[in-house]
């Protein structure tokens, strides 16, 4: 499509609520002007679409997915016992329920025999419409470690190193490491304060990925764990349960981001379906998860929105869960926005032309019925959802 403009929208450009009505030109996959609305200018030749009543709002973006994990009672058990050829028809499979939902990027943190990123090479040589994924492959983490499954067991800095160094030649945007133990993905044998990467590893995983520009995010539930990624100056911690308001002041001047994914925690700590000694262990730090929430929030420090779909019994996509949750712990509409929007982009590493509704943006563009900023179910409801300037509905 070589030309479209959105009408009379009400737009949330990514961090904050434009006044009144406006119209947005598309040229090809690029914003080409953002001008308050008026009747009596005309766009003759140009493919419309009316969005009077609606809000235009960046494409969502989903910060932790893992497009390999099937949502059903045992993802982590479907995948130790199926084919790679299987880990990656269920990837396709994930992939294709995002952009319906108005998520139009992901950023997947582990798929076994690296997969997500061998989807996102599929979907962007337009063999299929899907999300943009930017994938880490396999995770990095020492023999034993949390989610075995889809990890490359690395123990000392010369096997981290050649890990991060394959990740990064295979494309991977992202290295993710597990710094700690987890709650799911293995019945025993790990605890959640559990440190699994030695500070020189955590060290050098980090050195070597900033020296090829790429981002590095660890699972890291325990405080030991999470201190030793600040130490390191990781860019990111997913889950954080154990952050302490210190910590949160050293995230925030370190521009460390988090990635709460707050919701599943609760799912998971509540839900008579999921595995026991995951529900067990998730119960026992959630008060903990809401304390760190609400220290990082009052910080500053960067939040964006991961869903962690794909877990037990939280099918793909999970965004809205976590968008609710999330304002529930203290967020405001706009800063739950935000957290899917602007900042996900700000911590993916690619603000400077997705996250927001900009003039010389790429046109990843969700339009909903209503307005989110007054109930956020308003997202629930996409009218139309447009990538790299086409509208897929």
């Amino acid at each position: 499509m070589e030309s479209l403009v959105i009408r009379k929208a009400m737009v949330f450009d990514g961090g904050r609520a434009l006044a009144g009505l406006c119209d947005i030109l598309i040229e090809k996959s690029v914003i080409k002007s953002i001008t308050p609305y008026d009747p009596d200018i005309k766009f003759a030749g140009i493919e419309s679409i009316d969005a009077d009543g609606k809000t235009a709002l960046p494409g969502l973006m989903d910060l932790h997915v893992h497009l390999t994990w099937n949502g059903g009672a045992d993802p982590a058990e479907d995948i130790r016992r199926e084919s790679a050829e299987e880990h990656l028809l269920t990837t396709v499979g994930s992939a294709l329920k995002y952009l319906a939902a108005g998520i139009t990027s992901v950023r997947d943190l582990g798929s076994p025999e690296d997969a997500a990123i061998f989807v996102d090479r599929a979907i962007k040589a337009g063999k299929f419409q899907g999300p943009r994924i930017f994938a880490s492959g396999q995770s990095i983490i020492m023999t034993g470690g949390h989610d075995p499954f889809h990890g490359i067991m690395a123990d000392g800095p010369w096997e981290v190193l050649r890990a991060v160094r394959r990740q990064v030649a295979l494309g991977a945007p992202v290295i993710k490491i597990s710094a700690t133990g987890g709650v799911y993905g293995r019945t025993e044998g790990e605890g959640v304060d559990d440190v699994e990467l030695r500070q020189e590893e955590v060290d050098m995983i980090v050195d070597e990925a900033h020296r090829r520009n790429v981002k590095v995010t660890a699972h890291a539930i325990g405080e030991a764990g999470i201190r030793g990624c600040l130490k390191a100056g990781i860019d990111c911690i997913e889950h954080g349960h154990c952050i302490t308001e210190d910590m949160a002041a050293e995230m925030r001047e370190k521009c460390t981001a988090l990635v709460p994914t707050f919701y599943i925690y609760q799912h998971l700590s509540s839900s008579a379906e999921v595995p026991e000694y995951a529900r067990k262990k998730a119960a026992d730090i959630i008060a903990r998860h809401r304390n760190a929430l609400k220290w990082c929030h009052e910080a500053g420090v960067l939040i964006g929105a991961g869903s962690d779909a794909g877990s037990p019994y939280s099918p793909h996509p999970s965004l809205m869960e976590e968008l609710y949750a999330l304002e529930e712990g203290g967020l405001s509409k706009e800063e739950v926005l935000s957290a899917a929007t602007g900042n996900a982009a700000k911590i993916v590493g690619v603000s400077e032309r997705l996250g927001f509704i900009k003039v010389g943006y790429l046109a990843d563009i969700a339009i909903v019925d209503g307005n989110p900023l007054e109930s956020l179910s308003a997202l629930e409801r996409p009218a139309h959802v447009i990538k790299d300037g086409e509208v897929i509905f």
